[in-house]
């Protein structure tokens, strides 16, 4: 399994690369009000709404620091049932180091209620193994305050590509 790894204080995390959409630069988020600290607001991703949320709040309590290797990763959920649809969000990390590979028999556990998954190791190009932290995406789209962003962004989708409202949408609000 392909990993984005980076690190945060002396702790390597890692996101499968299944899960991961783009890797930008660092994106200034729009806030938005009465959300959690971890969520940095709203970016505008090729022409949609996508929420961001901040890793190194969730992890260690403090916000990213802006550094050269600070990024916003797209990622997107993998649904486990086939009624249930992915969808598009974003996080910041510090310190992108890079790809890793693990070791040939890591698992993905399906379900977690924590959004940090197992340690495992992945393959160095010295002789030693290296130890990493997961993260879940699945589990971290699960996040309450993600999940109201999430519902208000889908409601923006519902426009057509020039912009303007959804004409039954608009129908039922000039009934109101």
């Amino acid at each position: 399994m392909q990993l984005l790894t980076f690190t945060l204080g002396q702790q390597q995390y890692g996101i499968d690369t299944r899960n991961i959409v783009e890797v930008l630069p660092f994106i200034s988020a729009n806030p938005v009000p009465k959300q959690g600290e971890e969520v940095r607001g709203l970016v505008r991703y090729r022409g949609k709404l996508v929420p961001v949320i901040d890793l190194c709040q969730l992890i260690s309590d403090r916000p990213c620091q802006l550094r050269l290797g600070t990024r916003t990763v797209v990622v997107k959920t993998i649904p486990i049932e086939s009624d249930k649809e992915s969808y598009l969000f974003a996080i910041t990390a510090e310190n992108v180091i890079g790809m890793s590979t693990t070791m040939p028999d890591v698992k993905t556990p399906e379900h977690s209620e924590s959004f940090v998954g197992p340690i495992v190791d992945i393959e160095s190009s010295t002789a030693e193994t290296k130890a990493i932290q997961m993260i879940l995406v699945n589990s971290l789209g699960n996040n309450t305050n993600l999940q109201t962003l999430l519902s208000y962004t889908r409601q923006e989708t519902e426009q057509d590509k020039t912009g303007a409202p959804d004409p039954v949408r608009l129908a039922n609000d000039n009934q109101r």
